[in-house]
Formats: C-alpha cells, sequence, structure tokens
C-alpha cells in the first residue's frame, strides 16, 4: 500500500494566520490502526437529517506532545482552546474511511483543555461524497498516552448559526446559510452511531488554510429585490443602481484584506444595499466575512467566476451559488471552514439602507503542491506556463477535481489530465495514487468507474474507464510503486470485462443502454449527445473508443508483464491486436483519414481526436503519418478537439512529424489570448463563460496542456 503520511499542523504566529497542515512522511499504517481503537463514532440524538453539529470535550495533559485523530462523515472543523487547528474530511467511501493524525503542540496548555468540533453530514448521495452514518469521531493523545476519546461523555448540539440551504448544484448537494441571530441550543450527551466503517489514515496531507486573499470593491449601490424562488435567483434578478465610491463611502478606492479598515455603505431609496468584490483573480477557498449592521436584517452572500452587468451570475442553469444570511445588530464575523468555494466574485446583499463591511473574502486553500521552479526564454511562454500551474493548483484539494467553482468533481479525464500534467510541474504523485484509488473504490457492479467519484450514479461514461487505465500507466511511467501497480491491475482487468463484451470485428460497439452517456469530448460528435435518453440507441461501432482502449491495453500489458503476471500479459497481448485490426475497418483510402464511428457497416464521422487516437496506438503504417500529421494541425475535414483532447493531439503531431512549432504556436495563441483577454486561470473551452448555458468554468485543470508540453519538449 506505500506509506501513509499522517498530517501535523503548524501555525504562524503572525495575525490571524490559520494553520497550514504539513504531512509527516514517517508515519506508519499499523501504527495508526493500534492508536485508534478506542473512537467511537458519534452525533446527535435523532439527527439522521441533513444538518450541522458540534462537539465538546475537555482534557488535561501534562505534556504540550499532543496529537489528535479525527474523521467526520462529510465535512469538520476543529479548535483547541479557541484557535482552529484543522479542517477537511478528506473524500472517502464507508470501507476506507480517511481518518486525520495532526499534532497540537501549538494549541494545547499544560493543564486543562477544551477542544470543540463543527461537522457537517447530508443524508444524499452527490458527486462530491457519498452518504454515510452520519458522526465524527477523535482522539487526543499526549506523550503518547490516550487522554480523550468520543464516546458517550462527549457533549454535542446543532450547530450554532447554520442552515441547510438550495441545492447549490446536483454535484455539490446541499446549500448553507447563517443565522446570526440564533443561539445555540442546550449542550447535550452524544448518540453513539453503528457503523462499519473501517478507519484509515488519510492518504494525502490536507490542503492549506490561509489569510483572506485581498478583495477589491468593484460596485455598490441599492439594490430592489428580484423575484424567484431561490436566494439565487432573486440576486441574479435584483435591479441594482451604482453609486460611486466617494458617494457611497467618501473614498477613491476600496480594499478588502485581512485585516483592513472597516467601510461604512449608506444607500437610500431601495430595499438595501449591495456591495460587489472583486478577488481580482480565480480563487477557491473558505467564506471570511465580518459585517455590522444597526439592526437584525436579513442579507445574502452571492459567488461565482462570472460577472456582468454589475452582476455576479448567482442563478445559472438552476444552480444556486448564493448563502442565506440572517445578522444581528452590531458585529457579525464568520469564517467557515466546512464549506470550500470556488470564483473571483462575492456580492453582499443587506437588506436596510445601512452596513458597515470589514472583510469579504475567502481564506484560500489548496492542495500542499510546490511547484518545480522553471526559466523560459520566451516571456509568453513564462506566463501561459505560471497561468497553468496555477490552474492546476486550484482543481485540486482532497482530489482531483474539474473546477473548484461548479462542480468539484473528480472525473477520470479530467483528472488524468491533471494528473500527467502535475507530474512535471510538482514532481508529485501522492494525490495521483489517492485519486486513482477513489475511483478504483466508485467501480461499479458492471466493472466500469462511476461518472463521478466517490459517489454512486445512475450515469456512467465508458470512456471514462478507459481514461483511468491511461492514468495509471502514466503513473507507473512517472514513478513505479510497484505496491501500488499490483493493488491497482485487478481493478483494471475488470474494467475491461465490459469492453470485451461488447467486441467484435468492428472493435467496441457503444454501450447504448439508456444509463450510459458515450461522451469523449466537446467537440461536434464526441459529446454523447444522447445522454440521459430515454430511448435506446440503435448499435452503432465505436472508432474512437476501440483506438483509446487499444493504447490503454497496449499499457496494461507491460505492466502486468513486468509484475510477472504473464497470463494476464498475454491476455491484454491478444486483446491489443484485436482492437488494432478492428481499427482498419475505420480507414479510409480515399481521404487518408479514420473514420470516428461505424453505423450499419458505413464510415462516419471524422475528428482529430480520433486520428490523434490511431496514431497513439503504434499501429499506423508509416506512410499514413504524413497525411495524419498534417490534419491534426489544419483540421480542414476533420472537427477540431477542444482543450480537453489537446495533449493527445499534440502528443499524435510529435510522433508524426514532431511539428513542435505547431504545438508551440497553438499553445501561445490559445492560452496566451485567454491571459491577453483578462483570464487568470484556463478555460474549461475556448468560448469561455459563453459555454454550456453561461455556465462555462473558467478554470479547468483539463486545460494546463501548456504545463506537460513545455516540460516534456520544451521551448
Amino acid at each position: 500500500m506505500g506509506t501513509f503520511p499522517e498530517a501535523a499542523a503548524s501555525v504562524r504566529a503572525e495575525g490571524n494566520r490559520a494553520p497550514v497542515c504539513r504531512a509527516d512522511e514517517k508515519g506508519r499504517k499499523k501504527n495508526f490502526f493500534r492508536r485508534i481503537s478506542r473512537m467511537k463514532w458519534i452525533w446527535l440524538k435523532n439527527g439522521k437529517e441533513t444538518g450541522y453539529a458540534e462537539f465538546r470535550s475537555e482534557f488535561s495533559v501534562e505534556t504540550e506532545d499532543a496529537e489528535l485523530k479525527i474523521g467526520a462523515d462529510r465535512q469538520y472543523a476543529a479548535w483547541v482552546n479557541g484557535r482552529l487547528v484543522c479542517c477537511g474530511q478528506y473524500t472517502d467511501v464507508p470501507a476506507h474511511k480517511a481518518v486525520d493524525s495532526v499534532s497540537i503542540a501549538a494549541f494545547v496548555r499544560r493543564g486543562k483543555n477544551t477542544m470543540r468540533i463543527a461537522a457537517y453530514h447530508a443524508d444524499a448521495d452527490f458527486s462530491v461524497a457519498r452518504t454515510m452514518e452520519a458522526g465524527v469521531a477523535f482522539e487526543v493523545y499526549a506523550g503518547g498516552q490516550l487522554v480523550v476519546s468520543s464516546g458517550e461523555a462527549t457533549l454535542c448540539r446543532a450547530a450554532e448559526g447554520y442552515t441547510v440551504g438550495d441545492v447549490v448544484t446536483p454535484q455539490l448537494g446541499y446549500g448553507w446559510g447563517y443565522d446570526f441571530c440564533r443561539e445555540g441550543d442546550a449542550w447535550q450527551p452524544c448518540e453513539i452511531a453503528e457503523n462499519a466503517f473501517r478507519e484509515e489514515p488519510r492518504p494525502v496531507p490536507p490542503c492549506t488554510v490561509d489569510e483572506p486573499v485581498p478583495a477589491v470593491v468593484c460596485a455598490q449601490g441599492i439594490f430592489r429585490r428580484g423575484e424567484g424562488e431561490t436566494v439565487a435567483e432573486q440576486a441574479q434578478r435584483a435591479w441594482l443602481s451604482a453609486r460611486s465610491f466617494a458617494e457611497m463611502t467618501g473614498k477613491d478606492r476600496l480594499l478588502f484584506a485581512a485585516l483592513p479598515e472597516p467601510v461604512r455603505f449608506v444607500g437610500e431609496g431601495g430595499d438595501g444595499v449591495y456591495v460587489l468584490a472583486d478577488l481580482l483573480r480565480e480563487t477557491a477557498g473558505h467564506l471570511s466575512l465580518s459585517v455590522s449592521v444597526p439592526r437584525a436584517v436579513r442579507a445574502a452572500i452571492v459567488w461565482g467566476e462570472h460577472l456582468a452587468d454589475l452582476r455576479v451570475r448567482s442563478f445559472v442553469g438552476g444552480r444556486n451559488f448564493a448563502i442565506p444570511l440572517r445578522l444581528r445588530a452590531g458585529e457579525n464575523v464568520l469564517d467557515d471552514y466546512l464549506h470550500r468555494l470556488g470564483g473571483r466574485y462575492l456580492c453582499l446583499f443587506v437588506e436596510g439602507g445601512e452596513v458597515t463591511v470589514t472583510r469579504l473574502s475567502l481564506r484560500g486553500s489548496l492542495y500542499p503542491f510546490k511547484p518545480v521552479p522553471k526559466h523560459f526564454d520566451d516571456r509568453l511562454l513564462g506566463a501561459v506556463y505560471a497561468a497553468g500551474v496555477r490552474t492546476l493548483q486550484l482543481c485540486a484539494h482532497e482530489h482531483y477535481e474539474d473546477c473548484p467553482w461548479r462542480e468539484q468533481g473528480l472525473y477520470g479525464m479530467d483528472s488524468r489530465n491533471q494528473m500527467l500534467y502535475g507530474y512535471g510541474a510538482f514532481r508529485e504523485y501522492a494525490l495521483p495514487r489517492a485519486s486513482l484509488r477513489l475511483m478504483a473504490y466508485s467501480v461499479q457492479e458492471d466493472g466500469l468507474v462511476a461518472l463521478c467519484a466517490p459517489a454512486r450514479s445512475a450515469v456512467c461514461i465508458p470512456s471514462v474507464s478507459v481514461w483511468w487505465m491511461f492514468a495509471l500507466c502514466d503513473n507507473a511511467e512517472a514513478a513505479y510503486d510497484a505496491a501500488f501497480v499490483r493493488e491497482m491491475l485487478p481493478y483494471a482487468e475488470r474494467m475491461l470485462e465490459p469492453f470485451r463484451m461488447r467486441t467484435d470485428r468492428n472493435g467496441v460497439n457503444a454501450f447504448t443502454e439508456p444509463r450510459f452517456w458515450n461522451f469523449h469530448e466537446w467537440s461536434d460528435g464526441l459529446s454523447g449527445g444522447q445522454a440521459f435518453r430515454t430511448e435506446t440507441l440503435a448499435p452503432y461501432a465505436d472508432g474512437l473508443l476501440t483506438a483509446l482502449l487499444q493504447c490503454a491495453v497496449a499499457r496494461l500489458a507491460v505492466l502486468e508483464r513486468r509484475e510477472g503476471r504473464l497470463a494476464q500479459a498475454e491476455g491484454m497481448e491478444t486483446y491489443a491486436a484485436e482492437l488494432a485490426a478492428a481499427l482498419e475497418r475505420y480507414y479510409e483510402e480515399e481521404s487518408g483519414l479514420y473514420a470516428t464511428f461505424l453505423r450499419g457497416g458505413k464510415r462516419a464521422g471524422h475528428h482529430v481526436l480520433m486520428q490523434a487516437a490511431a496514431i497513439l496506438t503504434g499501429t499506423v503504417p508509416a506512410e499514413r503519418l504524413a497525411g495524419l500529421g498534417s490534419e491534426l494541425k489544419q483540421a480542414k475535414r476533420c472537427v477540431p478537439c477542444t482543450p480537453a483532447a489537446f495533449q493527445a493531439k499534440y502528443e499524435a503531431i510529435m510522433k508524426a512529424d514532431g511539428d513542435k512549432a505547431f504545438c508551440l504556436g497553438e499553445i501561445c495563441r490559445v492560452f496566451g489570448g485567454m491571459l491577453f483577454s483578462g483570464a487568470t486561470s484556463y478555460w474549461e473551452t475556448e468560448q469561455g463563460e459563453a459555454d454550456f448555458g453561461d455556465a462555462g468554468s473558467l478554470r479547468h485543470g483539463w486545460a494546463a496542456v501548456a504545463c506537460w508540453f513545455l516540460d516534456r519538449y520544451g521551448e
């Protein structure tokens, strides 16, 4: 299984900076299991529905050499003596429940100490997490001895202030709100939760938690309430009137930093005042808020990546990016560590005519990558590379995620690209392996990887499993770990079976059952437009799936042989040869291209990604390479690919004719163009926010191909 690092926390002394957690590479799994035997999972009595709970425990120590072990169902944050120690439950599955190990030496004092834990439970599956038994569990050790553990003596209550909001997205699940006027319930004994969890050490270090990022007020004024069922919809449809900085505040420029000067906003003639804050670049992190009002009022914060007509797009295609608030008279301070937001803009709406804002920002939170320093003579390439690194950082937390704003989902294709690009940018292998494991743990009964790990889904994308195979092979080539490879190969073998069942002389036949989404990438004809259909598709053979699978199987055979699994290796080599032979049925002599599909025995569709996949099989005759390479670059007869598939295209070009200049030129044109338009990270597609019904992601890790190309081939 390899080494499982234990998490340790360190705190920066200056200001109110939250701790940054770092991994202890010397942690050992056997010791971990030996020391968590007394943990009990606890929760509110009769509190199985979605909600928030907090726990209080007191303990005494004679040494400051103390350690906290803690895990939760969905999310947690822990404080010792009023100071934040750690937060962020690793996204896991019931059979492999992650528990953090955190040094609390910097937080405890000799004698009596108080620990408080806030936790969140959801009673439904969403893409980002799987429903489990509601609960938290913890132990505190001092000097190697157990001093307190979760159990009947731990006090609990419904978490003060937190409320359950509208569903944000089908991926992110329930939203949340905060009521500053609601006082906490009385403390009560906990209920012991019966579960069959198998606790394991957290496989990767926790994300950092930093100071609130600087935010500039880019608009303010009065508003009138909009119509709509949700807070996000009302905010989107509100009437806004812009007022100058001087008119509203008497200042020329407003900056919200970690400890800024409070700024008073006063407006008349509407239902309240609003303040629009720009975080200056795409950010992922935890809400940090400090506002004061003269009387109790309702308020809301909306967040997002897109700004139009002074509006943050908070209600996009039914998605609800909003946090309802109820403010009490006086100061209202909230640093939330149970939810992570992604975006660039925050807009605060406060009913009534007055609010004083001290802080309106996010505490940046990212996976603790350490970028490998690189220098480029070409300034544009340097900027393009740096933005790619930033994009990868924004899309990695407990696991890789497609985007930190809209979904935060672990998808097979997205994550394969991110892993591959990150090997050169970070030389980091723990997060890729943990993400591959998480997807493997989410394999469905038919052997295929779920649409999005770790949660179950009624919809499945077959190609996701193929990209998982690619990612496993990439990881082995980047930094071979024999134990990890041996652990993962049985999952790969199981994934192959559904494809074998659909393979004939035409290659792999498409998955036409209603629950399958035959997605490859977002170019026309490959996006699986039949997704969520109610009727069964007519059978057809998928040449692109055949070619990609051939590449994956051939690479897996190498791993099988290296591990001495000769029977499995020979079987895969035979299967790869069968797929290569079938691929020939897609080649058109008259056009010199590979068709993408066979429908009713007739070739159909021509896509750039199909030509690239054919080249990557290594079975294309040498005399065809020049023509295919030319089409990859010109796309005169083929449907171009989107940034998600640029890596395959560039690798195929380098194999076909080695035209490095073309690849670098396109990287500068496409991604440099995004930067020149004001982007601070790379978009999901070249259309940016205008795509997907104005919900296009502006930071999508699969687009950071420049990191891979420049690391592998240079300037």
